[in-house]
């Protein structure tokens, strides 16, 4: 079996076709890795690397930039969806027997692949599209912000929609993301679960004694309404803590934000280094409307972070409830506040909880989830 992998990501330890390549690579199934941008050193045989050439890499930046200007232009679609669609699709040939794309919306590459007779696979890591959208929707109404991210542009998620449709596989995160796949419409035979959700790398996510002297909550993720940022702060305004800090790191809604700053203290930077925030935090809270892993919770239990999650997170399935952290309902201010408050109150539960988390996502290793997702491809090949 030799395996295409297709992804708009660029070179990090962190992401999800650079590891699974790597894997691919040393068991020899690799036939060749198509994505934006590539630094030396991960895969050591640059020959199965296909990059976007500096010319479209130059472009897809400058249209990044408009989003400065216009905070609502969906960049991202014509990024991945439009330009690095078009230029993977140049480079799906007869040599490999399987593509494998690592996440939904790269229409002409998958219809490239159906052409010539590959089966394609689709690493998808969201809920549903139309599941994301109706959520979006219901919390836009709901403290009136309306939602500016690509996840609500009609073209990028009728793209996601009907790739799902079209593929011949498709691997879900968690069964949270798979039971939002079937209720929207997708057969449940075509999903594949990966037990593993997804890697972290523990070498580099590792515990520091370099914490806070203050109590620190730590919530670290993009998109605020998905996220469900308005729920964690109206709790943080209700507990109003004395020696305390929230912290809400990534790229935020700047009305939400500002709305909550004249009700409450807490701190919002942007966009951060993941690793300096999770050693300085005491806990890690992810109140999701709607995610179907979660990453950062899975970097945070690495760096040796309780955490308290939401039941609409798939990361859920990885926590025993009072082990590693808590899961409490999603939309709960109540539930929010109190776990908050528990850890609060209760230093050495932090650090008991902490240590459970590390030990579990000590389980969760890249390699582990890259050997799961080549051998489901493997079974499909069958």
């Amino acid at each position: 079996m030799k395996i295409t992998l297709v992804g708009f990501e660029s070179w990090s330890h962190n992401t999800c076709i650079f590891n699974i390549g790597k894997e691919a690579l040393k068991i020899g199934v690799l036939h060749k890795l198509i994505c934006p941008d590539y630094k030396t050193g991960f895969i050591p045989d640059r020959d199965f690397i296909i990059k976007e050439p500096l010319s479209l890499r130059g472009l897809s930046f400058l249209i990044s930039k408009i989003n400065y200007v216009m905070e609502d232009f969906p960049d991202r679609y014509y990024n991945e969806q439009l330009l690095f669609d078009m230029f993977a699709k140049k480079h799906i040939n007869t040599g490999a027997d399987l593509v494998v794309h690592t996440d939904s919306g790269l229409a002409r590459s998958l219809e490239k692949a159906r052409g010539l007779g590959i089966p394609t696979v689709i690493l998808h890591r969201t809920l549903h599209p139309l599941h994301v959208v109706n959520i979006l929707k219901e919390e836009s109404e709901k403290f009136g912000i309306r939602e500016k991210s690509v996840l609500v542009y009609e073209k990028w998620v009728s793209n996601r929609v009907k790739t799902l449709r079209q593929c011949n596989k498709i691997l879900a995160l968690s069964e949270l993301e798979r039971d939002s796949l079937v209720k929207f419409g997708i057969q449940k035979s075509k999903i594949e679960l990966i037990r593993h959700g997804q890697g972290v790398d523990t070498n580099y996510f590792k515990p520091s004694n370099e914490k806070e002297e203050t109590f620190t909550v730590l919530f670290l993720g993009h998109k605020s309404l998905i996220k469900g940022v308005p729920y964690l702060l109206e709790a943080w305004k209700k507990l109003n803590l004395k020696d305390a800090k929230l912290i809400v790191a990534g790229y935020q809604d700047k009305k939400l934000i500002e709305i909550y700053r004249r009700r409450t203290q807490f701190e919002a930077p942007g966009i951060v280094n993941p690793l300096k925030y999770y050693q300085k935090a005491h806990i890690y809270i992810l109140p999701s409307l709607g995610d179907s892993f979660a990453r950062t919770a899975l970097e945070a239990m690495s760096c040796g972070l309780p955490v308290i999650v939401s039941d609409m997170t798939g990361i859920k399935d990885v926590i025993e409830d009072g082990k590693e952290g808590f899961i409490i309902p999603s939309r709960s201010v109540k539930s929010i506040s109190e776990k908050i408050l528990y850890f609060y109150e209760n230093p050495s539960e932090v650090k008991r909880m902490g240590k459970n988390a590390r030990r579990k996502a000590e389980e969760y290793t890249w390699e582990n989830f890259a050997r799961e997702v080549i051998e489901k491809c493997s079974i499909l090949r069958k």
